[in-house]
């Protein structure tokens, strides 16, 4: 008969409010993402599905968290689980929904990975950048498989892992599956965030432009901070009171993916505070910045023409810069100079622009004139 144990202690409480809160804030960015891309004219690519199926497992993966504190015993000693509510198998049910746990922790955050990665690979269109979104690919499906291979392997056979009463049943060393597991986490992580820095702050922009754009894409930073946690207190369970020591790790293993989710999210929202779309989902922007960046010396200007076989010649008398943002089939090799950049959703593309005005080549008689006047 299953045992509904009560919410008495602080971890218990904050465990079902984090899985509460953690179901509901990741749903609602999810659907804010799905609206900005309505409002922009753009079609929910493969990104967004990703992000929506990660979102899914979000929710049913904080159902399990939660389930293991009304169901699993988390936060008593097993000690009390055994003899003040007569469960003999102790932590049995609570080391069932661990492996769930571990499961939907990998394909949560796995899925919204990729999704991540797919979207910056629409986002910068580098061929260094693919090459490097490839990579990262294969190592987030091989850390995944890894997570999940090892809830299932690491105790033979499967059952040895919540029912100890089997014999000839062996475990390998759980915590060291977790850590290593958890420190390869985390360097997805730092790779996702590292990823596009090169390539914003390449940007001809003013630093404080190019700053902003940095800080937007490496939001996932929060990411990383909880997932370090997540790996130190890893290091207080002890596996012989295992519901008792264990509350934080389930609390921000919980937190991780839901952060992950939202965050994945936030960067593409901009259609929901103003702009300009057209039917076809392109966005174009302009500013002052733009006047004072074409103002600035460049080495992009014309030069003057010196063949004097001409009869004219050119001069740039304004030189714009316009940023915009649309699907592109093809690959650029690089980055030109914008103005303000209000990041969205597809690839950005620039275009550098001058008007260029003729002139009548003077005549043999101005020249000499002019050269008479000067002297």
């Amino acid at each position: 008969m299953a045992v509904k144990f009560p919410v008495e202690t602080q971890d218990q409480r904050a465990i079902v409010a984090c899985g509460i809160v953690s179901s509901l804030l990741p749903t609602a960015v999810v659907g804010l993402r799905v609206l900005a891309r309505r409002k922009a004219n753009r079609a929910l690519d493969s990104s967004d599905y990703l992000i929506i199926a990660s979102c899914v497992v979000v929710i049913v993966y904080q159902g399990v968290t939660i389930s293991s504190v009304l169901a699993g015993g988390v936060g008593f000693h097993v000690e009390d689980i055994k003899n003040r509510f007569g469960v003999e198998s102790g932590a049995a049910v609570f080391v069932q929904h661990l492996v769930a746990i571990q499961v939907l922790w990998a394909v949560s955050l796995g899925l919204c990975r990729i999704s991540i990665i797919h979207l910056f690979s629409k986002i910068f269109i580098v061929q260094s950048f693919y090459i490097m979104a490839r990579a990262t690919y294969l190592l987030i499906i091989l850390w995944a498989l890894a997570t999940i291979l090892s809830a299932f392997l690491i105790c033979r056979p499967f059952a040895f892992t919540w029912d100890k009463t089997i014999e000839g049943g062996t475990c390998g060393n759980a915590m060291v599956s977790w850590i290593v597991t958890g420190v390869l986490n985390m360097v997805s992580d730092v790779i996702i965030l590292i990823m596009p820095m090169p390539y914003l702050l390449g940007l001809e922009l003013a630093l404080p432009k190019r700053l902003i754009l940095a800080a937007t894409f490496g939001i996932g930073i929060l990411t990383c901070v909880v997932s370090i946690v997540r790996i130190d207190t890893m290091t207080s369970i002890d596996f012989d009171d295992i519901t008792w020591t264990i509350p934080h790790t389930v609390l921000f293993s919980a937190l991780e993916p839901c952060v992950a989710v939202t965050l994945a999210c936030v960067i593409i929202l901009r259609p929901l505070f103003g702009g300009q779309h057209s039917p076809e989902g392109t966005a174009t922007f302009n500013s002052a910045t733009v006047d004072a960046l074409s103002r600035r010396q460049s080495n992009r200007r014309f030069k003057q023409l010196n063949d004097d076989s001409s009869e004219t010649r050119l001069r740039p008398e304004e030189v714009g810069y316009k940023a915009s943002i649309a699907n592109s089939p093809e690959p650029f090799k690089g980055f030109g100079s914008m103005g303000d950049l209000n990041l969205e959703m597809g690839s950005i593309a620039i275009r550098h622009e001058w008007t260029v005005k003729e002139e009548p080549r003077p005549t043999s008689s101005q020249t000499q004139k002019e050269t008479g006047h000067k002297q």
